[in-house]
């Protein structure tokens, strides 16, 4: 519904400004005048959409959760926390954050002034803002979130640094063979060597252009969701992924079992924060095993990602009244093990590109060798 701003004067004739959500313009007037408003000025409030097509990276979303623990931990009420980051900040949310503030400040809860400001937050974020909010624990969540975002930032950094060295070195033997395809053109020369070499490079050319179109759509918003879904169906790569969404609904499943949450409800909710479509679908589907008193441990054992030790700490933790005790280290396990995978990936990829440039060096050399040799016996039989 949209959002309206209004100056308007009340019975004393004194002037109020304020915001109203209404269907249209006449139906914003209907409505202050219900509360004896007379309108003075109505324009529709424009909501932010910053990068309208490419999504925030992690380090700007752990930098405005951060901020966001750190001042509520403090005591800051959350629309001066939200206008503080507005203000002091330079960040792709800056307009989102001023947003918020004022939506916050008339009463709106933070969830949902976040949904009305426009930005496609990570399908996760505000069912776990409105996990928070429901069961009194925002610190933690805002925690929560500023660490899990902190850790894809580290990896994305990881990522660059370990493989940098491999990308230079694939530039410079790219380079090399257009030095060497440019003079044999302006040569004339016309060679094996060089039908390889021109191979060579549209095969490079087409590996490099796949790269780009997935980085891309892997950063909008409206595909970001698909190359996620593909990721977690690739194999080996897809493991750390796999653990993260499993973590991230073990953590969540235990703030909102701790909150007195009904079990089926939290499974939903839960299943929601992870962002995941095969974790959603299948919640739902296994909400109502739990609604028919089924024990959660075996309801959690057939939820996909999750390692049967996190189902055996869960069946020890409802055994022995812990549940959320046991959930929250089994997020925990989860959440190291995703770390080590995600470690480990720059390196493989930094060894998968160097074997690559191996290889095809060789086969450049031995084809070259192969060159020269037929060079020589065409000399030597004249």
């Amino acid at each position: 519904m949209p959002i309206y701003e209004y100056e308007a004067r009340d019975k004393t004739g004194q002037l109020r400004r304020g915001t109203v959500s209404a269907g249209d313009p006449a139906d914003a007037t209907k409505r202050l005048r219900e509360q004896d408003l007379i309108p003075v000025r109505l324009t529709e409030q424009k909501p932010p959409s910053p990068l309208a097509f490419f999504r925030v990276p992690a380090r700007p979303l752990a930098v405005f959760f951060r901020h966001l623990y750190n001042t509520y931990r403090s005591g800051i009420p959350l629309s001066e926390s939200l206008q503080l980051f507005a203000e002091t900040e330079r960040s792709p949310l800056k307009s989102v954050a001023a947003f918020a503030a004022k939506r916050v400040t008339e009463g709106v809860p933070l969830s949902q002034a976040l949904r009305e400001s426009g930005y496609d937050f990570p399908m996760f974020v505000l069912p776990l803002l409105e996990s928070g909010e429901r069961s009194g624990r925002l610190e933690q969540v805002f925690g929560h979130l500023a660490e899990h975002f902190e850790r894809e930032a580290e990896f994305e950094q990881d990522f660059k640094r370990g493989t940098i060295f491999a990308k230079a070195y694939m530039g410079c033997a790219i380079l090399a063979m257009l030095l060497v395809l440019g003079i044999a053109t302006s040569i004339g020369a016309a060679s094996p060597v060089v039908t390889m070499i021109r191979n060579t490079l549209k095969l490079l050319a087409a590996l490099i252009g796949l790269w780009l179109l997935w980085r891309i759509l892997s950063m909008m918003k409206g595909t970001a969701k698909y190359t996620e879904l593909v990721l977690l169906h690739l194999p080996i790569i897809s493991i750390p992924f796999q653990k993260i969404a499993a973590a991230r609904f073990a953590r969540t499943m235990s703030l909102l079992y701790a909150s007195g949450i009904p079990p089926d409800t939290s499974l939903e909710l839960a299943a929601q924060a992870t962002g995941n479509p095969l974790i959603i679908s299948a919640a739902e589907r296994l909400k109502v095993q739990l609604q028919r008193g089924e024990k959660f441990s075996q309801v959690i054992g057939q939820m996909p990602f999750i390692p049967p030790l996190v189902v055996q700490m869960v069946a020890t933790g409802e055994k022995s009244g812990n549940l959320d005790e046991s959930l929250t280290k089994a997020a925990e396990f989860l959440e190291s093990e995703a770390k080590t995978g995600m470690k480990a990936m720059p390196i493989v990829a930094g060894f998968a590109l160097y074997g690559f440039m191996i290889l095809l060096l060789v086969y450049l050399i031995f084809q070259m060798m192969g060159a020269v040799a037929g060079f020589y016996q065409g000399l030597l039989s004249q």
